[in-house]
């Protein structure tokens, strides 16, 4: 094995989300390290991709969101870099080695992100680097993030109080605090569908979850780098929008949406109240 497939562990993180993630693990080179963190317990996956000996699966005992599964899969990796991908991300071995041979000498970084087809990146940009000559930015949507092990472990990993949404952000901002830069490799285009990668089955319910998750996240992502008046003045109109949706949804019988309004609300009334993120799914 050459040293770009033993330097380098790919982690994806999953709940109930076969339907697109065997999508991805055909698409890849079977001789990548491949991690796969599934909190939902679901080992159908496994048997489906038992012969493949580069994929190794692992099951959390408690599912601790996106950010404690990539947490749990960075600590049972042994390689020198990490790279995560969304397991709705369109990419392949060919653009995963191009990445790889562009940081594989970079000595000091936060995290190396790759330009998504359909992002603006304008008002992201805050320089470029003279040495490894790629720009660095304030901000990228997380679904493929490169990193060097040991940085990610020194930084802290990812916070796990995010279970769901601005984990990334935060991971961003504690990079600038320590003068850790996020580059955007531009020699590479992907294309990340942006929708839910759950299976359909559980698709209302992930719904739910996601709309209570942004809101108390998004509070807590501005109490935590800021203060909590900035929180707030962010959130409120949120609440306001979700309330008045639950009038909306009232008068129209809609079932669904009264749920997903209810969820928005109680999400941020949670983060007001400094209550710690709680609600989970089965």
């Amino acid at each position: 094995m050459n040293k770009f497939k033993s330097d380098l562990s790919i982690i994806l993180v999953s709940f109930k989300s076969k339907e697109k993630i065997v999508r991805l693990l055909t698409k890849l080179n079977k001789n990548h390290k491949i991690i796969v963190v599934e909190n939902s317990n679901d080992k159908s996956l496994e048997k489906k991709f038992f012969k493949s000996k580069n994929i190794s699966f692992y099951y959390p005992h408690l599912n601790k969101g996106f950010a404690g599964g990539l947490n749990y899969g960075v600590n049972k990796a042994k390689t020198k870099f990490i790279l995560y991908l969304d397991i709705d991300i369109k990419i392949n071995s060919l653009q995963i080695k191009k990445l790889y041979n562009k940081v594989k000498n970079i000595s000091d970084f936060g995290v190396v992100t790759a330009k998504i087809k359909g992002q603006n990146y304008k008002d992201l940009i805050l320089g470029r680097d003279k040495i490894t000559k790629m720009n660095y930015v304030k901000f990228n949507t997380g679904c493929v993030m490169f990193f060097n092990r040991k940085t990610f472990l020194n930084l802290g990993g990812f916070d796990e109080r995010f279970f769901l949404y601005f984990e990334e952000s935060d991971f961003y901002e504690r990079c600038m605090y320590k003068n850790k830069k996020i580059f955007l490799f531009e020699d590479i285009l992907v294309e990340h569908e942006g929708r839910s990668s759950i299976d359909s089955a559980y698709k209302k319910k992930y719904e739910i979850l996601r709309n209570w998750h942004y809101c108390w996240s998004k509070f807590n992502f501005y109490y935590k780098h800021k203060n909590y008046f900035v929180a707030f003045s962010k959130t409120f109109p949120n609440l306001v929008k979700s309330l008045k949706g639950i009038i909306l949804s009232l008068i129209n019988l809609d079932t669904h949406g009264l749920n997903l309004h209810f969820a928005e609300a109680g999400g941020i009334i949670s983060a007001y109240l400094r209550f710690s993120s709680f609600y989970r799914i089965k």
